[in-house]
């Protein structure tokens, strides 16, 4: 997502203990979880910079084939190297896709489909921000942002595209535009759902929503289209959120269908300087929204949209929402609540299809480490799950830099529908340090913006950013805080530098 301001192995056979408002207490029953062995989706690619580096993915596991899991990420191994020259040059170019894709067949344990979407044949190349889903037939779809192909940002007009893989997820034939003609200055954060639900009366439609930056970037609305025809063609966009201005911010649209065919979408907005999360709910397919723009939660947050955590420079995504429904027709949403210097993972409910909420719970809380990005599912018992990344606590005020703080992924699930939460366990094999990661102008950190997860009867699968397999470099940390000049990446950083990968954690429950 671009901002363009402010804006290990082994079973585990022990009791677990569960969250009740915040506080643990012993469970009366306890599952054994067993985390198979952290791997690597995309192909090894030790460098140079920005050729290492993948960031933001999204999974999705085919219904008809539970063996098939898909996986989305900003993939950038085709773009050039940083220039050999003081200061380097490291841009995206423009006509070079980054959205990458990776298909397995067995699992998640091989990725042997992977590439980059192409959207030459629209004058569009894809700039990731991907999102994918599984319709009840098997079809794959690869949502993303689209620049011409002759320029690219801040000065060009995103668009939002969705590509249809018709062979889990090895090649992607056909796509087609969904953000409308309407101008906006920004397409961004797009999220996209099909209805998997055979028996629902708007089996396989397909839904995208995205946050529209306006003619100016302080006029924000979060929107949503349809396609009915397996995405071939999409209707009129339509404004879900408030038509006013944000007081501080409007974003990270969130777009689930409940089993019925009901279609909701949740969103962080800010209302009377008020951090919260909204949600618009349609009964009709998509059609119309009589239910728009209402309140979930209160974010509760000291840092709801774009504050780092001391100790890191990258955007923390602590406001940024996870949602899931479940096979009741619950629906979950998840988010970080930052108090003081500590964040936590929250997650509220409701059984009336969004029309009103419960109490937020504590779900993911690591002594010493912040909660950083999250993503909630329900598997088909209806146990919900919850994966996020962990930070190390610091001081306030702590700089970022080499070796400061390093961050792990963690697994945790409710089994009694989001009242009560088992201990989080670490799922990552190896830590990663932030510093390894940068955005293509080399500061700040970059690990993306979001995490993902999908979930079976006896499987959750888990994607984030790794950086385990990346290195410091002395030069870019002077440059990020200002106390050296933007350097020469290929002279004077490791060949590793910024080498982020997308992992996967395959947990069975």
């Amino acid at each position: 997502m671009k901002r363009p301001g402010k804006l290990a192995g082994a079973a585990v056979d022990a009791l677990i203990f569960f969250l009740v408002g915040g506080v643990y207490a012993p469970a009366s029953l306890a599952r054994r979880a067993t985390p198979s062995a952290d791997l690597q989706v995309n192909a090894p690619n030790r460098g140079p910079f920005p050729t290492n580096k993948q960031a933001e993915p999204s999974i999705a596991q085919n219904p008809t084939n539970p063996l098939n899991i898909i996986v989305g990420s900003g993939d950038e191994f085709a773009e050039p190297p940083c220039t050999d020259t003081y200061p380097s040059s490291c841009p995206v170019v423009p006509g070079i896709s980054i959205s990458g894709f990776y298909a397995s067949f067995d699992g998640g344990k091989t990725f042997p489909c992977q590439g980059l979407i192409d959207l030459s044949a629209f004058g569009k190349w894809a700039e990731a921000d991907p999102w994918v889903t599984f319709d009840s037939r098997g079809n794959a779809y690869y949502g993303q942002l689209a620049f011409d192909t002759i320029g690219g940002p801040p000065g060009n007009v995103a668009d939002i595209f969705v590509a249809k893989s018709t062979d889990g997820g090895c090649t992607w034939s056909s796509a087609a535009k969904a953000s409308g003609s309407s101008h906006a200055k920004y397409d961004d954060k797009d999220s996209i759902a099909a209805d998997a639900n055979p028996a629902s009366p708007f089996r396989d439609s397909l839904y995208a929503a995205w946050t529209k930056f306006g003619k100016t970037f302080s006029n924000i609305q979060i929107v949503f289209n349809r396609s009915t025809d397996g995405g071939a063609t999409w209707g009129k966009p339509q404004q879900l959120s408030q038509a006013t201005f944000s007081e501080g911010g409007r974003t990270g649209a969130v777009v689930q269908v409940g089993p019925d065919g009901t279609v909701y979408v949740v969103w962080a907005d800010v209302v009377k300087r008020d951090p919260q999360i909204r949600i618009a709910i349609s009964h009709d397919g998509g059609k119309t929204f009589p239910n728009k723009d209402v309140k979930v939660a209160s974010l509760a947050t000291d840092n709801p949209f774009d504050d780092p955590l001391p100790g890191a420079s990258f955007f923390g995504g602590t406001g940024l929402p996870s949602f899931a429904v479940g096979p009741d027709g619950s629906l979950y949403v998840s988010w970080g609540r930052r108090t003081g210097e500590h964040t936590v993972a929250m997650v509220v409910k409701s059984t009336d299809k969004g029309l009103t909420w419960g109490t937020p719970v504590v779900a993911g809380d690591v002594v010493g480490r912040s909660e950083i990005f999250q993503a909630v599912t329900v598997d088909r018992t209806g146990t919900v799950q919850l994966i996020f990344n962990a930070l190390d606590d610091v001081a306030v005020g702590t700089p970022p830099g080499g070796g400061v703080v390093f961050y792990d992924a963690y697994w945790t699930e409710s089994t009694d529908g989001g009242a009560t939460w088992g201990t989080p366990l670490k799922i990552s094999s190896e830590s990663s340090d932030p510093d390894a990661s940068a955005f293509n102008q080399l500061r700040p950190q970059f690990i993306g913006d979001y995490i993902s997860a999908a979930a079976d009867s006896s499987h959750v699968y888990a994607v984030w950013t790794d950086a385990r397999n990346g290195s410091t470099c002395d030069a870019i940390d002077a440059y990020a805080l200002g106390e050296g000049p933007k350097p020469n990446v290929i002279q004077q950083c490791p060949v590793t530098f910024g080498n982020t990968d997308i992992y996967l954690g395959k947990i069975s429950t």
